[in-house]
This record gives structure tokens, C-alpha cells and sequence, in this order.
């Protein structure tokens, strides 16, 4: 579904690229009591590049979801 990010090396320029806008969707979830639990053997940036693009995707569905009342 999401070609760009298949490869580690793809999901490593993502998060460097996108770190800044990554930190600030971490300390959102943070702020609104969602426990991020880290995978223990996983590529973080990896991890955060997913789980950025997830945030996103739910955030986008929702909005639109909303707009369809």
C-alpha cells in the first residue's frame, strides 16, 4: 500500500527527512495518554516512521469521517 516506505533505507530518509513533524506527533500521543511501547529489538527509525504515517492515516480518516456526518 505505501510503496515509499518498503525498505529500511526508505523508512530512514522518511524519519530524517520528517523528524521535527515525528517529535511532535510522538509528544502529542504522549500529552493525550497514549503509551507508545517501543518494539525492544526493532529500527526505531523504523518504528517512528510507521508510526508517524499511521497517526496520519487515522487522523485523515477521522476528519473525513467527521465532514461525512
Amino acid at each position: 500500500m505505501v510503496s515509499s516506505l518498503i525498505y529500511y533505507k526508505d523508512t530512514h530518509e522518511f524519519y530524517d527527512k520528517h523528524y521535527n513533524e515525528i517529535e511532535d506527533i510522538r509528544c502529542q500521543l504522549e500529552d493525550d495518554g497514549i503509551e507508545v511501547n517501543l518494539p525492544k529489538c526493532s529500527d526505531l527509525k523504523n518504528f517512528y516512521a510507521w508510526l508517524s504515517f499511521e497517526q496520519c492515516a487515522y487522523e485523515i480518516y477521522n476528519d473525513l469521517r467527521m465532514d461525512g456526518r
